[in-house]
């Protein structure tokens, strides 16, 4: 499956490769791939990386995210990337991704990627439809 981040040959398999390649930093320019491929806004991806825009603005000068930055955003790549799976497309994907669900208590998985336990509460929510448990 094509995926953004070819240029940055991130292929979600948590290799030693990909580690350093999330240190060194994301290229800023991933925000934008992310928000066109799944019909959200930049500030979308942004507040679900938890981010500011203004550490996203200074960080364009360099090109690259920082470490902290960068790992947050690898995240909602990879849940992005297992709900496009899940569903079959990019724009399925972002419909569930925006839309309340009880299991997060009327929230949007997008609204809970910005702390670790938003995110892992994601991960297991996709894991329990993976599995084809109704949540």
């Amino acid at each position: 499956m094509s995926f953004m981040g070819q240029t940055v040959g991130l292929r979600f398999d948590f290799s030693p490769d990909e580690v350093a390649r999330v240190r060194e930093g994301l290229p800023v320019e991933l925000i934008g791939e992310i928000a066109q491929r799944y019909g959200l806004s930049q500030q979308e991806v942004l507040e679900a990386a938890g981010i500011p825009r203004s550490s996203a603005h200074r960080y364009k000068g360099f090109g690259r995210l920082n470490r902290e930055q960068s790992n947050r955003l690898y995240k909602v790549m990879y849940l992005l990337r297992r709900a496009e799976e899940l569903f079959g497309s990019a724009r399925l994907a972002a419909g569930w991704m925006n839309s309340p669900k009880l299991f997060l208590h009327g929230a949007s998985p997008l609204q809970y990627l910005d702390t670790e336990p938003g995110f892992r509460a994601v991960e297991h929510l996709l894991g329990r439809l993976e599995d084809g448990l109704v949540t």
